[in-house]
């Protein structure tokens, strides 16, 4: 069988640094040398070339298509701006306008209270003497309000006393 000298030899050979990369190496050129490693290398390296080739062209498009939005992002926040501030000047310009009016009617208002004989002393007086005469046609208002509601309190008292009678009677009979 396998005297210990042999075993010895073969474990010399393979701890043997040399012998180890000789055999590796001869190995190598015999799977280089096979046509099917041949045939799976050669499509792999064009399908990965190919594939290469769509993702620089894939992040190119990305690159133009960001650029483009950031354009348009540009543009549109110039407008928005533009358009902000003519709003704010169309604002300004219309409170201005209801100002200059308000201050025209005021003066026209002026013009026919003094062609009247009326002053603003006078306008204030009326005002006065009118809101005193509804305060008090409130108060008379709501004082015969409450007279009336105490007087159909006490007829529905009466009413219901006959007729709390008028069931007693029917049934004693």
């Amino acid at each position: 069988m396998f005297s210990f000298e042999a075993i010895r030899k073969e474990f010399n050979k393979l701890f043997q640094s040399d012998y180890i990369q000789n055999e590796i190496n001869r190995l190598k050129n015999e799977l280089m040398e096979l046509e099917p490693y041949k045939k799976i290398q050669q499509p792999t390296q064009k399908h990965l070339q190919q594939l290469e080739k769509q993702y620089k062209m894939i992040s190119s498009r990305i690159v133009k298509k960001q650029a483009d939005l950031d354009k348009e992002f540009n543009n549109a926040f110039i407008t928005i701006k533009k358009k902000r501030t003519e709003a704010e000047n169309h604002i300004k310009d219309l409170q201005k306008l209801a100002l200059h009016r308000k201050k025209s009617i005021e003066k026209i208002i002026k013009e026919q209270m003094k062609s009247l004989g009326l002053t603003s002393s006078d306008k204030k007086k009326t005002k006065k003497k009118k809101s005193t005469k509804k305060k008090a046609d409130k108060k008379a208002k709501s004082a015969s309000a409450k007279k009336t509601s105490s007087a159909e309190k006490k007829a529905d008292k009466k009413t219901s006393e006959k007729k709390v009678k008028a069931t007693s009677k029917s049934k004693t009979n």
